[in-house]
């Protein structure tokens, strides 16, 4: 039983990756007004740094919640990101906008990738330029819920793994993240203890592998 639900979380977490690249590009590298939607520029303008504890939820079709994780994100325009998941298991996602580790620390395994060749494998591509959202995305505001104020992405793209991408803002604040895929399932970020524009230690967005563990270079 035990192995069974490491395989799924370790399942959960892999197919997680493409949302949360997405996500970080998106508030990392994209500048304010290259998109109609006003809630997305107000968060956007004067960013240059964020960082968050989250809850991470999945639900499959029916609703039912297969996997609930925890952890900390980091952020430091340009480009750079560290998502660090605490619970169920350890596992890291940095990128300093050049070079992108993902270090299971269960496995003692770390994956290594160029992040434009990570791009080119997405259509989150465009996130990484100065290029519209709106040239892959269909982006619309939806109405508020209480003081989170909606914003869908739906993608251009009808090979896209996932269907909509979900933004829930208050004022400047990123508070939700919920991701649709073609499967049904959905993807429900929450965040907490949200800070805009705190100093973040460089070393935050950069890794070096412990020794004795597998490395995976694929850069």
């Amino acid at each position: 039983m035990e192995k069974f639900c490491r395989n799924h979380t370790l399942r959960f977490l892999f197919t997680f990756h493409f949302s949360l690249f997405t996500l970080s590009l998106l508030i990392s590298t994209t500048s304010p007004a290259v998109t109609s939607a006003h809630v997305l520029d107000e968060f956007l303008t004067g960013l240059e740094t964020y960082s968050a504890a989250f809850e991470q939820q999945l639900y499959d079709d029916t609703g039912m919640e297969l996997e609930k994780s925890v952890g900390v994100f980091y952020m430091r325009r340009p480009g750079m990101f560290h998502w660090a998941y605490l619970e169920p298991y350890s596992q890291i996602i940095i990128s300093d906008s050049i070079t992108l580790w993902i270090y299971d620390e269960d496995l003692e395994q770390v994956s290594i990738k160029t992040i434009t060749n990570q791009i080119d494998e997405s259509p989150a591509a465009i996130l990484g330029g100065d290029v519209k959202i709106e040239e892959h995305y269909v982006v619309v505001e939806q109405e508020a819920e209480g003081d989170i104020k909606w914003l869908e992405l739906t993608p251009r793209d009808l090979e896209s793994q996932y269907e909509t991408i979900r933004l829930g803002f208050n004022q400047d604040h990123l508070m939700k993240m919920v991701l649709f895929d073609n499967l049904g399932q959905k993807n429900l970020i929450t965040f907490l203890d949200t800070k805009r524009n705190t100093t973040l230690n460089l070393e935050l967005f950069s890794f070096t592998p412990p020794e004795g563990v597998d490395v995976i270079d694929n850069r």
